[in-house]
């Protein structure tokens, strides 16, 4: 079985937007973004962070990116010089050449297809230089929005897994999605 590459710098251009690895001067608006209500309604993170941990989440997020093997992608989605959201790739499992895609969006930018441009680029990344052959992502069920860039990403439902994460002092359960190199 051929091994997993590690891919760095990132940078991946898509029609409208772009991944690239992080910058110290993308602090202030990653902030803004993680502590807009809109946002923190669907991120299970138990509170939002401050300026100051993102401040040292950023170098360590690059301190990350450039170990060996690299299993973590976590990526500023930018449109021009505009930060307005995050992606990520982990992998899961080298051995079994398993990932797991993720994705926020500043609210501005939803419902505009910007989060399955997200989503396929993470799609291409993975499969594509890194080398995995499934990559997975979960969202809410009620979620609706989320769903859909899933699948139009390509990913298919696989199923609900009931009480998967304990947040904010409640279970919730998360609906678990799937693509395989050979699907595409």
């Amino acid at each position: 079985m051929t091994e997993l590459s590690s891919v760095r710098p990132v940078e991946l251009a898509g029609g409208r937007c772009a991944l690239r690895e992080w910058r110290d001067d993308d602090a202030e608006a990653l902030h803004a973004l993680s502590n807009d209500p809109r946002v923190t309604e669907w991120v299970l993170d138990e509170a939002p962070p401050s300026l100051d941990d993102i401040r040292a989440a950023v170098p360590a997020w690059r301190r990350e990116a450039a170990g060996e093997p690299r299993r973590h992608y976590r990526l500023a989605v930018v449109t021009g010089d505009r930060l307005v959201g995050l992606g990520t790739l982990t992998v899961e499992s080298p051995a079994h050449r398993r990932g797991e895609i993720g994705y926020v969006l500043h609210p501005d930018h939803w419902g505009l297809g910007l989060g399955t441009e997200v989503a396929r680029l993470l799609l291409r990344l993975g499969f594509g230089a890194v080398g995995l052959h499934r990559i997975e992502a979960t969202t809410r069920p009620d979620h609706i929005a989320s769903r859909r860039v899933l699948e139009k990403a390509g990913l298919r439902p696989e199923g609900v897994s009931r009480e998967h994460l304990f947040v904010r002092g409640r279970w919730w359960d998360s609906v678990r999605y799937a693509v395989l190199a050979t699907d595409r």
